[in-house]
């Protein structure tokens, strides 16, 4: 197979994949090519969090069911409270009284014990007085007093869980309320996940010359994880014709995936590439993918990662992430995990920001989005100034580990745009633990 080089205006046959799109055109092109999954499982409110509810859930019951002590104390009537009370029994949680109360009486409670019949209130032990087996209340009570009606919390035929609600330990707290066991919810994206390089060597065995560590599909399986999905490992495939193209064949024809998102093998823009056999190609990824299914866009007018691509494989979606580490991290948050969480009925993911100084000023870059990482540090009139962590030459962040470790967050700089040092940024900060100097 030849690759010829195609012109942007070159609509005819090729359309507008050859075009690089911007970072919002191929947020958008992304989530267009992807849908939410229908398909619905059954899971047990112990492993509930986290999943997005596929049905709704009413109390059958009202909560409480019984009129219920909210302290330990005596339960009377409150026209009897300024006259010695016989005690009359004891009632405890998960008990019910043994007996009613008539005029003149009271009973001890506990806290969540059934208040017995005959009784409209229940006083403090602490205000109350005992003396054998009398009792005198020591503090004014009213009907109603210290007492749980039935159906305070919950009525019957109250919606407690919504459809399409992402669930939190409070929505478990409800559900089982009700006495459920289990919940219906929304699959999560099966997502398969690939590496590409003749340098990568899997983790745990010993590096031979020229070679490094698969980082990509370890990272790649966490954050599928982290966005609430599910990895499925593809494997690696070496930079070869033959090999990428019977690796994308064979993922093709598996059925347990939903979509697929591979690192390395995208960095060769094919119009690049004139007279050039697809054979003697090494970055492989985009052109396989437009034999062997859909390759919908290849490149994207930002940095890092400029060679991202998007296509279909067997019917669905497939995202073609670059090789660096910090490419990979980045357009998996900008590009794939909206699509992810548009997959499994989510809201998009979203990053806290914070408000800080940028500590030197940025030269524009034409017509490339920027993402760049920054170290937030408080300068000496504690103002949170935020240190641009600029890639050394070459010019490609993405190829700086180090960085990655330092990074607070990181701003987005569109193109065209230019910082002065001193002025005001947006810095995205990690959603995970970050310094002192940036909690809010």
């Amino acid at each position: 197979m030849t690759v010829r080089e195609g012109s942007e205006r070159d609509t005819e046959t090729r359309g507008d994949i050859r075009r690089r799109l911007s970072l919002a055109e191929f947020q958008a092109a992304g989530l267009a090519n992807v849908s939410p999954i229908e398909a619905v499982e059954s899971v047990a409110l112990a492993d509930a969090v986290g999943r997005v509810a596929a049905e709704s859930v009413r109390a059958h019951l009202p909560l409480p069911t019984f009129r219920r002590s909210a302290v330990d104390g005596y339960a009377l009537r409150a026209a009897d409270r300024d006259r010695p009370l016989a005690l009359v029994g004891k009632a405890t949680a998960g008990h019910p009284p043994e007996t009613t109360l008539g005029p003149g009486e009271a009973m001890m409670v506990t806290t969540g014990a059934m208040v017995p019949e005959g009784a409209d209130c229940v006083a403090l032990v602490e205000r109350s007085a005992v003396s054998g087996s009398m009792v005198r209340v020591q503090e004014p009570v009213a009907p109603g007093h210290h007492i749980s009606p039935i159906g305070e919390d919950f009525q019957r035929g109250q919606e407690l869980v919504a459809v399409g609600r992402r669930l939190e330990p409070v929505d478990i707290a409800a559900a089982a309320s009700q006495g459920r066991q289990n919940i219906s919810v929304w699959r999560r994206p099966r997502v398969a996940v690939v590496s590409t390089g003749d340098e990568l060597v899997p983790l745990g065995q010993d590096l031979g010359p020229a070679q490094v560590y698969d980082v990509n599909g370890t990272v790649l399986m966490a954050m599928v994880r982290a966005a609430g999905a599910e990895p499925v490992w593809l494997g690696r495939l070496e930079d070869r014709y033959s090999v990428v193209r019977s690796g994308l064949e064979q993922a093709r024809d598996r059925a347990d995936w939903d979509v697929l998102v591979s690192s390395g093998g995208t960095g060769a823009s094919i119009p690049v590439f004139q007279e050039m056999p697809v054979e003697e190609l090494h970055d492989l990824m985009p052109a396989v993918l437009g034999e062997v299914g859909q390759l919908l866009a290849h490149g994207i007018r930002m940095t890092p990662g400029r060679p991202t691509a998007l296509g279909r494989l067997g019917g669905r979606p497939v995202f073609l992430l670059p090789g660096w580490p910090y490419a990979v991290l980045v357009h998996f948050e900008m590009v794939v995990a909206p699509a992810l969480a548009k997959m499994a009925h989510r809201p998009p993911p979203v990053r806290r920001r914070v408000m800080a100084r940028a500590a030197a000023g940025l030269a524009p870059s034409g017509e490339l989005t920027r993402i760049i990482q920054v170290e937030l540090v408080p300068d000496e009139f504690g103002q949170l100034m935020a240190h641009l962590l600029l890639p050394p030459p070459p010019p490609s962040a993405s190829r700086v580990m180090t960085q990655m470790l330092r990074a607070d967050g990181f701003v987005v700089v569109d193109r065209h745009q230019q910082l002065a040092a001193g002025e005001e940024v947006a810095v995205w900060v990690s959603s995970a633990e970050s310094k002192p100097t940036v909690q809010a």
